[in-house]
């Protein structure tokens, strides 16, 4: 599956390789695994993008600097990012665009509100756009629109009660919004509830039991149920410590005041700290008391502040009031983890030895790192296979159920088996309603060419979208992640309205495309995805992301979505880049912790475009995985398919981060255990890689692969390591198929 055609594209590419020359240094990327060569991925120049101002990318990793703009002039100052253009902008008036009523852009990114009309006229009645008029539009009825339930927009400003539902349904509950349905209970869990002890409402009649709290920790005692905390601390008083004079510690990290002493008497005076008495007091210091951070009394009534800990230690930490140290670490074990083979880290540095598989068992063999299991047949998923509907066959015996069709679409409406699809033309595929931010995965493979907008989208399949705007602003609509070359485009009041934008770029990498429109509450929209026809990545896999448009990408940095509009996704952008999670945390799929030997089965469906590497194709969905290496030394990366005859072709490389450097690349149209990507790479204890697997099954088509991730300690040949499906020595040949272990 997915290994069509493509032959002459290699030719060209194996003689561009020629040409060219290997790009990647031989320390960390052997030459002999990269396939396609680096040189695959073609800069882009500012002039290719038609930009002439300020910091862009080339779409292959690297920065380019576009210039500066004259002095009257700044960049993006006409709206285009990386374009220069007049600032700043005076914005208009209603008097002066000849307004009256409703809300109209300002011509500099805001909306004006002009007022409503008085009864009977309606804003735009006459035709006449922002002018008050006699009503002309016609509005629709619950069952016009086929709705049964809720509240609905009547396409002239008003709002439709279409009803209540039965005690056994919901509005909306089968999936299409304001009809009447059932939808089955999905029960949550305690990861998604937030809660990590006691036990709760599993939402569908069921208790969850989310465990209990560690040592020092209380269920619900830092006044949130379910979640463990330390215990509130009881501040003490002056009466309850028996002081009666200067500043006392209160036991919860506050200061008490209790008061000044008579003329006759001193605080500390009779040898009591903070307690008046006769005499003179002599007040201590931190290095008297041999403390090193925190606050304690000086004995006579004021408080003294004794510094702060280096980073890695704590105040008290080794059990010591008062002086820095670190707490002892308690060394996790194999049985506590869940681990039965092959080495893993404790958790305070070091590394546990869980022992080797018995006969017939390989470490990790049932995608679980450092389970014994049994290699057998992998089930294909309905993801992997392309199918949303019916029962299919999963390859191994057994029957996938890929769900229902949401009306109008049925179940190989198009003649595809398996697949959803209208078996006729349709404007609006689903009603969003008035969700904000909306994040949406979809695909455009089966779908029907039912939309065309101007700047494109004629002869390629879409999907049509309504949503309603939930109050007045400027909103955001965006395909970042797709990997199809879309066009996004937004009409006025649902099918057949005016077109508010149209737009076949403006995301920074990937096939993404933005625009953004002003609209009043209640407006609702037709929003559309698309593609540009007539060339490759016509159809396939996307994401759609509305929400309001932001001052800044800050806060929203794992949303997937250009919030602020400036063309940067997440933490490509500059006010994300110093997010700790931006080091592989907040875009990773998945965290394989500091596991050692790996063995991880994956597939790219449905995962989105999220990165691109110097070795692999573009417009292809991808997979990323955290790894911390559990001690220092030279590690091997490899995806040998072992024995899956339906492993597809894919590039493998390593980044520092979400958006960092890239450390090597390797890739193969068509791998097998005799030449598969594999990288060497040498780590410190505890650094930390971003391992990506990007398909590449296709030239011109978003096409989902599955891969086995293996990550092993390097060794200098394969031999005593011919069984456990991995690259050991990094020569892009595993098992039997190296020559090491013949």
């Amino acid at each position: 599956m997915g290994r069509t055609g493509g032959w002459p594209g290699w030719v060209l590419l194996l003689g561009l390789w020629a040409a060219c020359g290997q790009t990647l240094p031989e320390d960390t990327v052997s030459s002999r695994l990269a396939w396609p060569p680096p040189t695959l991925c073609m800069p882009m120049t500012c002039e290719s993008q038609g930009l002439d101002c300020g910091y862009a990318i080339d779409g292959c990793g690297g920065t380019l600097q576009c210039g500066e703009c004259a002095g009257d002039q700044a960049c993006g100052g006409g709206g285009v990012p990386n374009v220069c253009g007049p600032l700043p902008c005076v914005p208009s008036t209603c008097e002066a665009r000849g307004a009256t009523c409703g809300p109209l852009s300002d011509g500099c990114g805001g909306v004006l509100d002009c007022g409503t009309c008085a009864t009977p006229e309606v804003c735009g009645g006459a035709g006449v756009p922002n002018a008050c008029g006699p009503p002309a539009c016609v509005p629709t009825t619950c069952e016009a629109s086929g709705k049964n339930c809720g509240q609905v927009p009547d396409g002239c400003g008003r709002v439709l009660e279409c009803g209540a539902c039965g005690p056994d349904e919901t509005c909306g509950g089968g999936g299409t919004a304001n009809v009447c349905g059932r939808a089955p209970c999905v029960p949550t869990t305690c990861e998604a509830l937030g809660k990590n002890c006691g036990t709760v409402s599993d939402g569908c009649g069921g208790v969850l039991d989310c465990g209990a709290c560690g040592e020092g920790l209380t269920c619900g005692a830092g006044g949130v149920a379910n979640v463990c905390a330390a215990p509130l601390c009881q501040a003490a008083t002056c009466a309850a410590l028996g002081k009666s004079c200067g500043e006392v510690l209160d036991g919860c990290g506050g200061v008490l005041e209790c008061g000044a002493c008579a003329a006759d008497a001193t605080c500390g005076g009779a040898g009591e700290a903070n307690v008046c008495g006769a005499g003179s007091c002599v007040p201590t210091t931190c290095a008297a008391l041999g403390a090193n951070c925190g606050r304690v009394s000086d004995g006579c009534g004021a408080v003294l502040e004794c510094g702060g800990c280096l980073a890695s230690e704590t105040c008290g930490g080794a059990g010591t009031p008062n002086v820095c140290g670190k707490a002892a670490c308690t060394p996790s074990t194999c049985e506590a983890l869940g681990k039965n083979c092959g080495r893993v880290a404790d958790g305070c540095g070091g590394t546990l030895e869980c022992g080797a598989c018995g006969e017939g068992l390989t470490c990790g063999a049932g995608g679980v790192p450092n389970v014994c299991a049994v290699p057998g047949c992998r089930p294909a998923t309905c993801g992997f296979l392309g199918a949303t509907c019916g029962a299919v066959a999963d390859g191994c015996g057994g029957t996938l159920d890929c769900g229902a069709c949401a009306a109008p679409e049925t179940c190989g409406g198009t003649g595809v088996p398996h697949v959803c699809a209208p078996p006729e033309p349709v404007c609006v595929d689903r009603d969003l309603g008035s969700a904000l931010p909306v994040s949406l995965k979809g695909s455009t493979v089966e779908a029907r060419d039912d939309h065309a907008a101007s700047c494109g989208g004629a002869g390629a399949p879409d999907r049509g979208y309504l949503w309603t705007a939930p109050k007045a602003g400027t909103f955001t609509f965006d395909t970042a992640r797709s990997a199809v070359r879309s066009v996004i485009a937004v009409y006025a009041d649902g099918c057949g309205g005016e077109e508010l934008a149209c737009a076949t770029g403006g995301i920074s990498y990937g096939g993404g495309s933005r625009v953004a429109v002003a609209l009043a509450q209640g407006q609702r929209v037709l929003v559309t995805v698309d593609a540009v026809a007539g060339g490759s990545f016509t159809q396939g896999a996307f994401e759609l992301h509305i929400d309001e448009l932001r001052a800044t990408e800050a806060g929203a940095c794992f949303d997937g979505m250009d919030n602020d509009g400036d063309r940067w996704v997440d933490c490509a952008d500059t006010e994300c880049r110093d997010e700790p999670r931006c080091k592989g945390q907040g875009c990773a799929h998945h965290d394989l912790g500091s596991a050692l030997p790996v063995t991880f089965q994956g597939e790219t469906a449905l995962s989105g475009d999220g990165f691109q590497g110097t070795c692999g194709a573009l417009l292809q969905q991808d997979r990323a995985h955290l790894w911390t290496a559990p001690k220092a030394g030279t590690f091997v990366f490899d995806t040998s398919p072992g024995n899956d005859p339906d492993a597809g072709g894919h590039a493998l490389y390593l980044l520092t981060g979400c958006r960092g450097t890239e450390l090597g690349c390797s890739a193969h149209p068509h791998p097998t255990t005799k030449a598969a990507p594999a990288l060497k790479l040498t780590l410190a204890q505890g650094q930390s890689v971003l391992v990506v697997v990007d398909g590449m099954a296709r030239p011109d088509r978003d096409t989902p692969i599955r891969y086995t991730l293996h990550v092993t300690e390097w060794v200098p040949s394969e031999a005593g390591h011919c069984h456990d499906g991995a690259d050991n020595d990094a020569d892009g040949r595993a098992d039997d198929a190296d020559p090491d272990c013949r």
